[in-house]
């Protein structure tokens, strides 16, 4: 595929895609009936939705013409990703879902890239966020000596909502990116699988 091309073809639909988010942002604070500020609601979602994919979607498709994913790792603090992502999940969400972040003895600094990390995540958001009955919780933790980013739902969970919860674009990026990170002859992994106290757990692992 022609990579270069693609890539033109993206950009011109994103900036389109932008255009009508705008656009959807003014109907939104126009004095509308409530049907249909529900239905600009749920445009507005799938802008956003198909805008992410985009991005996922180059973003692997110019991973698969180099020969595979690779991170730029640099110190970061744990703590303040998990808080500015939190924040701009709130955003994302609004008042579809309450969204909580909970972390426990995270270190001081980890070496990771931070915006694979966050394309890696911001797809597990959007699953997450298609089957939530009412909650998400963000968190990160140590596990095995690595670092975990996880997403919890409330939803259904993986088994009974199906294969499309975990197969697909985003669960292709979301390997890539974790083993993108390496250190000493390790390298990252996620998983999706059910949480013992309900819904779905996806977890992205870091050495």
């Amino acid at each position: 595929m022609n990579t270069d091309l693609a890539a033109a073809v993206a950009h011109d639909v994103k900036n389109r895609l932008v255009i009508l988010g705008e656009q959807l942002s003014k109907l939104a604070a126009m004095p509308l009936p409530d049907a249909a500020h529900s239905h600009v609601a749920v445009a507005s979602e799938q802008a956003m939705l198909l805008t992410g994919r985009l991005v996922e979607w180059l973003t692997v498709q110019k991973a698969a013409d180099s020969g595979g994913l690779r991170a730029r790792p640099r110190e970061e603090v744990p703590e303040f990703f998990l808080a500015d992502w939190h924040a701009q999940a709130l955003h994302l969400a609004g008042t579809k879902v309450q969204i909580t972040r909970e972390a426990s003895e995270l270190p001081a600094f980890w070496f990771f890239d931070p915006q694979l990390l966050r394309l890696a995540l911001d797809s597990a958001l959007h699953n997450a966020l298609r089957f939530a009955a009412s909650h998400i919780t963000l968190g990160a933790r140590m596990a095995e000596g690595q670092l975990c980013f996880y997403v919890h739902d409330d939803g259904p969970g993986v088994q009974s909502a199906g294969c499309a919860t975990s197969t697909g674009l985003g669960s292709t990026l979301c390997r890539q990116v974790a083993q993108a990170h390496r250190n000493h002859g390790a390298h990252g992994r996620c998983e999706l699988r059910d949480h013992h106290q309900g819904g779905a757990i996806f977890e992205l692992y870091l050495p």
